[in-house]
């Protein structure tokens, strides 16, 4: 009897000791499991780690930090420490700054004036490049070069140029006998604007002509030839096939020549630093002027938010004219 119980005992003890070593084996097998999936899930946005974090520090926290220094009156002149006002120095900015609004058009100025005289020069260099012209390779890799110098380099170059007593531009002027005197031609609001297009231009155009020669052939060849047998034209052609074919990148192009512009701030600072007395001064440049030269900080980060929200609300309208308007002729 005895016997039998302690046979019984220890086999419930066997069972139990088994049961629990089952157990064990098998939380482990769904522990890790768990960690295997969770690894799965999880690998990705460990990869894309390193971008979060660079958008967070460099991205996110200086726009946020600027959207609250616009709502205080932070002038290191007078006080470190800021104060809040709220919307106060909007309202000083739009109503009492005497010198917004002027540099407001002026900003206008600037970025039609660009965009206008890039797209044109990037246009006929297009056409001109997709055409059958001697060396026509090597006159691409040329077209590119203004591109890809430094807009420092670039703006000091040309500030050689206009120079007054040592500029090119002068001693070439004075030597065809178009002028009798030296031209300050960044001096002056009246000859420091088209100074300052026709530099912008130069920098600039190669990137419209790069684009637009890429949309130029993706255009089938087919097209001309049929219009040419036709009796259509190269002015009828450019008018009716190239120019609507070429819509799409063109539309894509100004927009991001329109907000590269806006926020172009090297070329302008280089050249004149708005001057003469805020006559070519834009609101990139008034942002630094108002942040870095005044040390009006809470001034210029409301200047700089302003800049942001319309150029913004202009890129949202322009994308949805452009969008209206292929659907309306699509239809």
């Amino acid at each position: 009897m005895t016997g039998s119980r302690l046979r019984s005992t220890g086999s419930r003890l066997g069972g139990s000791v088994v049961t629990r070593a089952a157990g064990e084996r098998a939380d482990q097998l769904a522990g890790r499991a768990f960690v295997r999936e969770l690894a799965r899930r999880g690998f990705p946005y460990l990869l894309l780690a390193p971008t979060l974090a660079y958008l967070l520090a460099f991205q996110i926290y200086p726009i946020l930090y600027n959207l609250w220094l616009s709502l205080t009156d932070l002038h290191l002149l007078r006080s470190p420490v800021p104060r809040f006002i709220g919307l106060q120095g909007y309202g000083d900015l739009l109503a009492r700054d005497p010198n917004f609004w002027p540099i407001f058009r002026n900003t206008f100025v600037w970025v039609a004036g660009s965009t206008v005289l890039q797209f044109a020069v990037g246009l006929a260099g297009a056409i001109l490049l997709n055409s059958r012209v001697p060396l026509r390779a090597v006159w691409r890799g040329l077209m590119l070069v203004p591109w890809v110098t430094p807009v420092v380099v670039v703006g000091i170059t040309w500030r050689w140029i206009y120079d007054a007593q040592f500029g090119l531009l002068n001693a070439y002027l004075r030597s065809a006998g178009v002028i009798d005197q030296p031209v300050v031609w960044l001096g002056n609001a009246l000859t420091a604007w088209p100074a300052l297009l026709l530099a912008s231009t130069w920098k600039g155009y190669p990137y419209m002509c790069l684009m637009l020669l890429a949309g130029l052939q993706s255009i089938p060849k087919e097209l001309h030839e049929a219009a040419a047998v036709d009796g259509a034209g190269g002015a009828q052609q450019l008018w009716h096939i190239t120019l609507p074919l070429l819509r799409p990148v063109a539309t894509t192009v100004a927009l991001l020549a329109t907000v590269l512009t806006w926020n172009n701030f090297q070329m302008i600072w280089v050249l004149t630093e708005g001057g003469p007395a805020f006559a070519t001064s834009v609101l990139a440049t008034y942002v630094y002027t108002k942040g870095f030269v005044f040390f009006d900080l809470g001034s210029g980060a409301a200047t700089a938010v302003i800049s942001t929200l319309f150029i913004i609300a202009l890129a949202v309208v322009y994308q949805r004219s452009i969008t209206r308007r292929w659907e309306t002729e699509v239809a």
